[in-house]
């Protein structure tokens, strides 16, 4: 028996990618926020764990596929990021350079069912990571390019990954 049941695959992990993404993107809060992002890089992370068993790559023959993926530096980021948590602190100083909090502004949409859509421009908490190429990169920037990543290796090595509904992805919100 698995301890979790709604993740058994590489296809289902990836579709919780997608949702802490949405969660991260979307928390109203600075600490929701912060849950969220940290969430997205565990899950983003695992993708390797899922990846590497899935393919039936032994142990052994791992340390390959970590270091090309510690190669793209918004993986590494994820990883840095997850681990520090996990260990408290990392041993060595990690490749990644910061993440920031800070606020930014958005564009929320709003429709009602006779089609009349408005825009309000509004602040909230945004998040920017700084990866170690020295790029700087938006919180929905860096889940996107993620999520590209992982989408394009899964379909690589003929993982298929389903596509969730907007219920599922966004749960009650849709309501």
């Amino acid at each position: 028996m698995t301890l979790t049941p709604s993740l058994n695959s590489p296809g289902a992990l990836y579709r919780k990618l997608e949702r802490e993404s949405y969660r991260a993107f979307h928390a109203r809060s600075r600490i929701h926020k912060a849950d969220h992002f940290f969430n997205f890089c565990v899950t983003a992370h695992a993708m390797r764990d899922y990846v590497l068993e899935h393919l039936g790559i032994e142990k052994i023959d791992q340390q390959q596929f970590h270091e090309q993926w510690s190669k793209v530096p918004s993986l590494a980021a994820a990883r840095d990021i997850a681990n520090s948590t996990k260990h408290f602190q990392l041993r060595e100083p990690p490749p990644t350079k910061a993440v920031r909090r800070h606020k930014s502004k958005f564009i929320e949409i709003y429709a009602n069912g006779r089609g009349e859509v408005k825009f309000a421009e509004v602040e909230g908490p945004d998040i920017t990571v700084h990866l170690s190429d020295g790029a700087a990169m938006p919180l929905h920037e860096f889940t996107r390019e993620i999520m590209s990543y992982w989408r394009a290796y899964l379909a690589q090595h003929g993982i298929k990954v389903r596509r969730q509904s907007v219920t599922q992805l966004i749960g009650d919100a849709a309501k």
